[in-house]
């Protein structure tokens, strides 16, 4: 690792009550080049006077220990020494302790026991992602080298919700093709939903190549030419990345590949749209840390509302600012009796985004494959589409978009219902 041009050791502090324990992690750690054991303790609070003592750039934490628990020792630390990333270290690989790891501002975790390749991975992983956060947020700001030419990053757009059928991956299609519409710029939809990804089935597209074309490669063989052999073209002008067409392929995706796709994604486009699925793992966090908006979609139900309240104390937790969740709501116009004023009073977050409901149209625009904003662009629910995607614009792009009247896309044709489907599941 290069800090201010000088090459430094990660600095890692171990804590966990059994000597044994700590010193089988120093020995795990004595042989990576990039990584130093700076300290042990045994306890929550000796833990918190080393974090504060040492300046560790991680801490690996077991969550089990007598008097003040990890969980514990993780809020103190996070709260008092927060350039300090937490690893969580558990016996139990259960989902509680996971969420539990996370709302308390876990970077990771680690079911023991585990072996050296699998910490000193885990361990270089937080720190580069953690790095990356901070320049994002303007922490870091690392100088340019002489006569370099500064390039437009793309901007990664996440659509998540923490409850299914709430609409996230209609609306995640439709936004992707807002985007193209209003700004012109180059815009990919990448199927991010290993297991049951349909952006194919809702664009009414084939392909011999998805993501899983992307799974054995290394990071500097994505190039310009690869991506695009693998990208779908969509009549719109979005480049789309399929799922995987058989739902066990998601085993073999890391974190590690998904930072890589995500990375190469960025390099080549100006906004990227990415579908995902409802749950929390490595893959998500990774997503998640890359992500430059959360697009939170919600209904008014009380379920889906106490999940988002949930979602939103890890991104607390996590240290993302406010402004990188977009809290929108679908179909807005069915409350149930439920005021949007007291959710977003009950949530701390504003909704910042709401579209009406539009069955019939939303449902005839799936089973075509012709997204509703080219079908009918000018219908309520396509309004507050593009109403959100112009949130989403760079300044330099919403102003290009708003001195011009919206550009004409050609509206493709429609598919043939099921035997769409079934060419679809059929093109690998």
């Amino acid at each position: 690792m290069v800090r201010d041009g000088v090459a430094q050791k990660i600095r890692v502090l171990v804590v966990d009550d059994f000597t044994e324990a700590r010193t089988s992690v120093a020995k795990l750690l004595q042989f990576e080049p990039d990584i130093e054991v700076v300290g042990g303790a045994e306890d929550g609070p000796t833990a918190l006077r080393l974090a504060r003592e040492l300046r560790p750039d991680i801490i690996l934490m077991d969550i089990n220990m007598p008097g003040m628990d990890g969980i514990r020792a993780t809020e103190a630390v996070v709260s008092e020494v927060p350039l300090a990333q937490v690893i969580m270290m558990s016996v139990q690989g259960e989902t509680d302790y996971l969420r539990r790891a996370m709302l308390a501002g876990a970077r990771d975790f680690l079911v023991k026991p585990f072996g050296a390749d699998e910490l000193a991975n885990t361990i270089r992983r937080v720190y580069e992602l953690d790095a990356e956060r901070r320049a994002r947020l303007g922490a870091v700001a690392p100088a340019s080298a002489p006569g370099s030419v500064a390039t437009r990053q793309g901007r990664i757009v996440v659509m998540f919700s923490p409850k299914g059928g709430v609409g996230r991956s209609v609306i995640g299609v439709n936004l992707a093709i807002a985007l193209r519409v209003l700004s012109g710029a180059r815009v990919a939809l990448a199927d991010c939903n290993l297991q049951f990804g349909d952006i194919g089935i809702m664009l009414n597209l084939t392909g011999n190549k998805t993501i899983q074309d992307m799974l054995h490669r290394e990071p500097d063989e994505l190039t310009p030419e690869v991506l695009d052999s693998i990208l779908v073209s969509h009549s719109s002008g979005v480049r789309v990345l399929l799922a995987p067409a058989r739902p066990e392929v998601a085993e073999l995706f890391t974190a590690e590949h998904m930072r890589a796709i995500l990375t190469a994604l960025r390099r080549d486009f100006d906004y990227i749209v990415i579908d995902t699925w409802t749950t929390f793992q490595d893959l998500m966090l990774t997503i998640f840390d890359h992500a430059d908006r959360i697009l939170l979609l919600t209904t008014l139900d009380i379920p889906a509302v106490k999940n988002i309240r949930m979602f939103l104390d890890v991104c607390d937790a996590l240290g993302y600012p406010p402004d990188k969740v977009v809290l929108a709501l679908n179909r807005a116009d069915s409350t149930g009796g439920i005021d949007i004023a007291d959710i977003e009073e009950s949530l701390r977050h504003r909704v910042a985004a709401r579209l009406v409901s539009a069955g019939p149209l939303v449902t005839a625009s799936i089973n075509s494959g012709v997204p509703f904003v080219l079908s009918q662009p000018d219908a309520q629910i396509s309004r507050n589409v593009f109403a959100l995607a112009k949130q989403l614009l760079s300044p330099e792009d919403l102003a290009r978009a708003e001195s011009v009247e919206r550009p004409a896309v050609a509206t493709p044709r429609a598919g043939f219902g099921l035997r769409r489907l079934f060419r679809h599941r059929g093109a690998e």
